[in-house]
């Protein structure tokens, strides 16, 4: 009986292995850069007249030539958030502090969008960001970045 389970279980991680190998080129051209730097200028609800911009820093790791990921900063909102993309389109999860009365919480954010790169190195984003508070509507994000 125990002879019959160890072989099941054994067949089970080989199969396990061999499917999960995945023939990916996940590779950067060595002449380009994987990690870049990024800096930012946004505009949150722009859709608005009364909007002011604000500034983002961050880093963007190339995966492949299609997608990639990171992570940057806005310094007016105190917002932290983790960017992921696949060519034109562009997912963030991010946490923001907000002040309720006279205590600072932290929300849930989560933004979807698309990205365009208008020369190398410089694109821009528009984004739709949900916001996790009760107080701040949804609204949509314009950006304009530079990428060293």
């Amino acid at each position: 009986m125990l002879s019959s389970i160890k072989y099941v279980a054994t067949c089970t991680f080989a199969l396990c292995f061999i499917f999960a190998q995945q023939d990916t080129n996940a590779t950067v051209d060595p002449d380009e850069r994987a990690i870049s730097p990024t800096i930012q200028i946004r505009y949150d609800n722009f859709s608005n007249d009364d909007f002011t911009p604000s500034s983002a820093i961050g880093i963007k790791l190339r995966i492949d030539e299609n997608r990639f990921t990171g992570f940057d900063v806005n310094s007016d909102s105190k917002e932290t958030r983790i960017i992921m993309g696949w060519k034109w389109s562009i997912l963030g999860l991010a946490v923001k502090e907000v002040q309720v009365g006279n205590e600072t919480q932290n929300v849930n954010m989560y933004s979807f969008g698309v990205t365009y790169e208008l020369l190398n190195g410089v694109n821009t984003i528009i984004e739709y960001v949900l916001s996790g508070d009760d107080q701040t509507d949804d609204f949509l994000r314009l950006s304009i970045g530079v990428e060293f």
